[in-house]
């Protein structure tokens, strides 16, 4: 008897022990969402420190930026517009609860304030802390909402949206909760279930795990932990890519939409298990650290997130806003990551300080998603492009009605970081920076959430170092042209050739479109300056200045200048603006090919970050040695850098490199290394296993990498 006594007080202590390592995980989970929102994480001084660095006075353009701005300091006045002005049924005046948009629904309004708010009753700093007048605000304000069962025309604020921002809430108010309110909760978190893919398949795993703490569900939790940490993979699919960007909706780099919500989702989970048994293993770490390294650090310039990674979100404020996204993510996986501290730190001060430095430079191709960046210590670029393989853009929920052309080799260049915030309802859209295409005054088509590619798969790119080589043809609308990008000696030489349609609307290729600041010099016979509302075309320019970027045109092209005032409607852009139009002053700068243009060329070379002086002093260093359908070819002068792109086999003679025969289409680099020639090639096709090459008589086979990695350079030293 005493035996059977003795396991029964063992069983009960091992339950007594679970039920209390149980109160205990679910205790630290809701702590740590505590934590998060009201940045009171024990010993977090630092991290709180950055944050109110990265404040700014701006408004939140997505949902993304709107969770930063949710755990901004506290407006007074607006404290007292929402207790104040709440309604006797729990709603509020300025709300429309009869909206019917599919972004930037109204009523998603009234869920933020119940957060907003339900943080001042939380935060022991707060002088409203377990206000008892605050208390019934929010009670009435949740009542409200579980009465109305609101329903957007949108599934996402349903099912992800409204129980992502109320679920926080619910956790943080569990223990005043009544059981009505309780159920109430759990019936607005059982809108999300375990579905979908990529970043939309953690959203809905995420409110789900919320339901798991506000009901002390051990199970439920560690299943949709579980289903959140299995998407920090790398995958050919949707998601993280071999080369970290990040896809979502098919094949579709997604840097600044999804993937800036993936990013910065990881970082809130990793805060929010950390020190409970659902902590990200170091393998998970390791890959959201290479994310973060390898994919955001290279879309950030001076606190400005990349126009090309933006995705549809061409919002207001949006590059100042995703990239302050980006900096909380970079602060909040200092917490579970601080091995690797600098790391972050160093993205911050790059992007939050007034030095932008320590610098991170390079040329990177993400060979997964048709896009290249390209840094230098005191300039930024990037090139965005479509494939076969590659969806350009998309059209969504009235978002980015004029990205037509978004992907046809959208050429961006920053020195300040702010050349083009909130340029997008005054842009020219058929004038995008670097793109060839149609000129008219017709509608542009309006995409879809199906998007477009481009009807060839020769897209793509290669980097060393400093050095890089962009490949771009282009066959879309009856309009074919190759299209190539070198960065070299600090500069980007820019060469396009075989431009051919049959179509008589005029064809021209933008070198950049960007707001006016300052004036205008452009040396024709003599060094002058542009007249305020003015416009020139020629074909005698020798070179354009503008803003500290400098255009040299290479070779007898006719070009139209202006720094013209373009009016513009946010309401065009997105139909989340009511009606607003707005002006600016512009620079625009464009190479026509003519109507009906046959075998067309361009080729001019962008000197970012000079003085009027450097340009009026400039001396290229290198030679255009071809610029044809067959091949786009440019040599340093010194004979030690050689660039190739190459459409078709070809056997040429290179002074300084000797005869050389390619047997295969793609991209080569050669840089003398003392006496040895090092080559970086790559397959814009994705489709060769193999390229093979003949050196002054000698032959060279270079195997590509296979699956996720087709695409990617490869660097050999020959023999």
């Amino acid at each position: 008897m005493k035996y059977i006594k003795y396991y029964v007080v063992v069983i009960m202590a091992g339950i007594t022990a679970a039920s209390f390592a149980q109160d205990q995980t679910f205790s630290t989970l809701k702590r740590n969402i505590e934590d998060y929102y009201l940045m009171k994480k024990s010993g977090d001084n630092d991290l709180k420190a950055i944050v109110e660095k990265l404040h700014r006075d701006t408004a939140a353009s997505d949902q993304v930026t709107l969770e930063v701005y949710q755990k901004k300091n506290a407006d007074q006045h607006l404290i007292d517009k929402y207790i104040n002005s709440i309604n006797a049924d729990g709603s509020w005046p300025d709300i429309n609860y009869k909206d019917n948009k599919r972004s930037g629904w109204d009523p998603a309004k009234h869920a933020e304030r119940i957060l907003f708010l339900t943080k001042l009753y939380e935060d022991p700093d707060s002088k409203l802390y377990k206000d008892k007048n605050l208390s019934m605000v929010v009670h009435k304000a949740m009542g409200f909402w579980f009465q109305a069962k609101l329903i957007c025309p949108n599934w996402w604020y349903n099912e992800i949206g409204g129980p992502k921002t109320l679920g926080p809430a619910f956790v943080m108010l569990k223990d005043e909760l009544s059981e009505s309110e309780i159920n109430a909760a759990v019936n607005v978190l059982n809108k999300a279930g375990f579905r979908m893919t990529g970043q939309n398949k953690v959203w809905l795993a995420g409110n789900v795990f919320f339901k798991a703490v506000l009901t002390n569900d051990t199970r439920l939790a560690q299943q949709a932990r579980d289903t959140i940490a299995s998407e920090i993979k790398i995958s050919n699919e949707e998601g993280i890519q071999p080369d970290f960007s990040f896809h979502q909706h098919g094949p579709q780099q997604q840097f600044g939409n999804y993937g800036l919500a993936f990013i910065t989702g990881m970082a809130f989970w990793g805060r929010t298990f950390d020190g409970t048994p659902f902590a990200f293993d170091e393998q998970q770490k390791t890959i959201l650290r290479e994310l973060f390294y390898n994919g955001y650090n290279w879309v950030n310039w001076k606190g400005y997130f990349d126009v090309n990674s933006l995705g549809r979100q061409f919002f207001k404020g949006a590059q100042l806003n995703k990239a302050l996204a980006t900096g909380y993510a970079a602060a909040d996986l200092i917490v579970i990551d601080p091995g690797h501290k600098q790391i972050y730190l160093d993205f911050i001060s790059r992007n939050f300080s007034q030095s932008a430095e320590p610098f991170f430079n390079g040329d990177k191709h993400f060979w997964r998603s048709d896009m290249t960046v390209h840094r230098s210590p005191v300039w930024f670029s990037s090139i965005k492009m479509s494939s076969e393989r590659v969806k350009g853009a998309e059209a969504l929920n009235s978002e980015n009605l004029k990205g037509y052309y978004a992907a046809d080799g959208v050429t961006c260049i920053l020195v300040d970081g702010n050349e083009y915030n909130n340029i997008f309802p005054v842009w020219n859209w058929r004038k995008l920076p670097g793109v060839t295409c149609y000129q008219s005054d017709e509608p542009l088509k309006v995409l879809t959430i199906a998007g477009y590619r481009n009807d060839n798969d020769f897209t793509g790119g290669l980097s060393k170092g400093p050095n890089g080589i962009t490949a771009f043809h282009l066959v879309r609308d009856s309009l074919t042209a190759k299209k190539a990008w070198f960065f070299i000696d600090n500069v980007m030489v820019c060469l396009g050739a075989d431009i051919t349609s049959n179509k008589s609307d005029l064809v021209s290729t933008a070198l950049n479109q960007t707001f006016l600041k300052g004036d205008v010099y452009y040396f024709e016979g003599s060094v002058k300056k542009m007249l305020p509302e003015s416009q020139i075309s020629s074909n005698t320019v020798q070179w354009v200045y503008h803003n500290e970027v400098a255009y040299y045109p290479l070779q007898k092209m006719k070009i139209t200048l202006s720094d013209k005032t373009q009016y513009g409607d946010w309401n065009d852009i997105a139909k989340i603006y009511p009606p607003e139009n707005c002006s600016a002053g512009m620079f625009s700068l464009e190479a026509e090919q003519g109507r009906r243009p046959q075998h067309e060329s361009y080729s001019y070379i962008i000197l970012p970050a000079v003085t009027l002086d450097d340009v009026t002093h400039y001396k290229p260093s290198f030679t255009v040695m071809e610029n044809s359908s067959d091949a786009q070819i440019i040599t340093s002068n010194d004979k030690k850098i050689n660039m190739f792109v190459i459409y078709n086999p070809a056997r040429l003679s290179i002074a300084g490199l000797g005869v050389i025969s390619f047997d295969q289409a793609g991209l080569y680099m050669f840089e003398k290394n003392g006496k040895t020639w090092v080559v970086t090639t790559a397959d814009p096709t994705h489709k060769l296993n193999a390229v093979s090459f003949t050196l002054n008589g000698k032959k060279y086979t270079i195997e590509f990498p296979k699956n996720g990695d087709l695409g990617r350079a490869i660097t050999e030293q020959l023999n």
